[in-house]
């Protein structure tokens, strides 16, 4: 399922807009076939932000076996306990999710010090995903090409219209089911995408590789499956039955056509 080039836990030394700064690979085929999606560590990106190590490490939390830091706004950001292959264990935040947590925390800075506020600042005025991508890219395959760039493009697209499909779907299940079951609806959907419930697919996503004859007959990128996702919320809210059950069911029959060739067939 890896490629061989790209292993999770590979340390990239970049050098970005005169800073230095160390990504680590979290999913080796996390775009797509040879195309890693990369962390940033809170040992370096500290200094980065401005806001202590000790800090981020007090806001993660953990909720259903997944691990998140909460900021002020309750916002959460995916965090991945990686082992690097330096021997040092790295709690990592996808590097575009850090553009996200520092606009948000920027805005809504709670008891934060103005030291720190001015780095969230700061940072956002010298990050940009795209060129982190571009620079490690270049670093792990001494290219970043044209489909890289697209492929990147498109997960973050993704990313930002999956968070409006979620509001209408989210909608949708507080308008038709009289519990409000959201946690219940969204494992409904993974488990008729991919045949995991959430928890088990963002495992899967966590720890690429595994063992596992499950996991690996499922498996889908990262940035595949939440595209999926999104599109089949989507069109939950698009078929807009009454029935909750059958507006699940034919959304994820319509995601299972639009991305045949990365699901099992066994459904």
């Amino acid at each position: 399922m890896s490629s061989p080039e790209f292993r999770v836990g590979q340390l990239i030394p970049l050098r970005f807009k005169e800073r230095e700064v160390t990504a680590i690979v979290i999913d080796p085929n996390g775009l797509g076939a040879g195309k890693p999606t990369i962390g940033l560590g809170f040992r370096g990106m500290d200094r980065h932000i401005g806001v202590p190590q000790q800090t981020l490490s007090d806001r993660v939390t953990e909720i259903e076996g997944i691990k998140y830091l909460e900021v002020p706004s309750k916002s959460r950001f995916r965090v991945t306990e990686i082992p690097g292959e330096d021997g040092n264990l790295y709690l990592t935040i996808e590097a575009a999710d850090w553009v996200a947590l520092a606009s948000d925390w920027a805005k809504e800075p709670g008891k934060l010090r103005k030291p720190a506020r001015d780095g969230l600042i700061d940072f956002l005025a010298w990050f940009a995903a795209e060129g982190i991508y571009a620079q490690a890219y270049t670093f792990l395959k001494r290219t970043y090409t044209r489909q890289d760039d697209e492929a990147l493009r498109q997960w973050l697209m993704s990313r930002e219209l999956g968070k409006s499909h979620r509001k209408d779907w989210s909608w949708e299940v507080k308008e038709k089911d009289p519990k409000s079951r959201y946690g219940y609806w969204t494992n409904y959907v993974y488990q008729g995408l991919f045949e995991m419930n959430a928890t088990e697919m963002k495992e899967a996503w966590e720890r690429p590789v595994s063992g596992s004859a499950k996991i690996a007959r499922n498996y889908i990128p990262q940035a595949i499956g939440v595209e999926a996702v999104a599109y089949c919320e989507k069109m939950v809210a698009q078929v807009d039955f009454d029935d909750l059950y059958a507006a699940h069911e034919e959304a994820i029959r319509l995601t299972r056509i639009k991305y045949a060739r990365y699901f099992p067939a066994s459904r």
